[in-house]
């Protein structure tokens, strides 16, 4: 008697199925030739939705191969995030030695933040093990999956384990990130943030937003990117209450706004992580700076984590000055007054549907006019 899984009465895992599925699914990937990667299909309301929640889904719909590719999918929105933080973390070391910082000052702070963001189990940070260990954990519940090797509740229990172990990763990558970024602030003043980002963050804004060029293509015809781009690497930020990836998406005439509550690394940071009781990271023994002073590159405001001071940077001031918009116009909780009490303030990006819809303030506040 055959021992393999059927819909028989005591089994809850679907029919095998070598063929396809009987019916389309929900959700399902495949290739934009407009951004040249794999996307996930759905509107601008559905991709709000994490992948984690469609993976669940999937689960549960019994459509396991779909369950499969997106947990491969989800580990490409990871993989985004992980390897930015990778070239980000080595070259803020690069800007501090060029700038004259000894090398075994930047070695003994690189070890105090590891030792400062230990996992929950002890361990120093150190991304690389984690990461692999992540992979092996996104490969085993993939392929178990599109075999019918393993039952929906443990499925749930795989995906619960994989989320949990990206979560760990992804805060300790992003307060790294804060962590440096307050060291360059220490040892060459705040407004040295400015000059790090320009130095570390070139081949990554030449890559990821040259294509928002309007010298290349009209502003329209970025809308799409934009957005996806925007959705895929927030839903990787893990943003939003449960920290799975969902966040909320309003549409009018001229713009679509995008909320976090919260985002997943800086406000995350700023409010403190519910998830393992520890505090803001602006407060001890963190003490990761926000801004004191005005400058451009942090919509000249006070209180802007120095971490999140890299949307207006990248999202606005470079591009502005580039080609003369912003790809989106971002608004930052401020520290302490905007990322403490009962209800602090959602984070929020704006992408406007035209250039004309782009309001006069968003160049003003980082130091520019509206061109004509």
């Amino acid at each position: 008697m055959s021992d393999e899984p059927t819909n028989q009465a005591g089994d809850c895992r679907p029919a095998r199925s070598i063929s396809g599925t009987a019916s389309a699914p929900a959700t399902h990937l495949t290739w934009s030739d407009a951004i040249n990667k794999r996307v996930r299909t759905g509107d601008w309301a559905d991709q709000a939705v994490s992948t984690t929640a469609k993976i669940a889904e999937a689960i549960d719909g019994g459509d396991w191969e779909t369950a499969a590719q997106l947990v491969d999918y989800w580990m490409e929105e990871a993989k985004v995030v992980h390897v930015i933080y990778q070239v980000w973390g080595q070259g803020w070391g690069s800007f501090l030695t060029t700038a004259g910082v000894a090398q075994e000052d930047l070695d003994a702070e690189v070890v105090r933040i590891r030792e400062l963001l230990a996992f929950p189990d002890g361990e120093p940070f150190n991304p690389e093990p984690r990461w692999m260990s992540l992979a092996h954990l996104a490969g085993e519940l993939g392929n178990r999956l599109r075999a019918y090797e393993i039952d929906p509740a443990e499925a749930h229990r795989r995906l619960d384990e994989l989320q949990e172990a990206w979560r760990q990763l992804h805060d300790r990558g992003a307060d790294f990130q804060s962590g440096m970024l307050s060291f360059v602030a220490k040892r060459l003043g705040e407004a040295a943030v400015g000059d790090a980002y320009a130095h570390v963050l070139a081949p990554y804004l030449e890559e990821r937003y040259s294509p928002f060029d309007l010298r290349e293509q009209n502003y329209q015809d970025t809308l799409y990117r934009n957005l996806y781009l925007a959705f895929e690497a927030m839903r990787a930020h893990l943003v939003g209450p449960d920290r799975t990836g969902d966040m909320e998406v309003t549409e009018d005439n001229d713009k679509f706004v995008i909320s976090f509550d919260p985002c997943g690394s800086g406000n995350r940071g700023q409010r403190g992580d519910f998830i393992e009781g520890t505090g803001s990271r602006s407060e001890p023994p963190y003490d990761f700076g926000v801004t004191t002073e005005e400058h451009d590159w942090a919509w000249n405001e006070k209180g802007v984590c120095y971490y999140c001071a890299h949307c207006c940077y990248t999202l606005e001031l470079w591009p502005a000055r580039q080609w003369g918009h912003p790809i989106r116009v971002v608004d930052s909780p401020l520290y302490p007054e905007e990322t403490a009490g009962s209800e602090p303030a959602k984070c929020t990006w704006t992408v406007y549907k035209s250039l004309e819809a782009i309001p006069a303030e968003a160049y003003v506040r980082i130091g520019l006019k509206k061109p004509e």
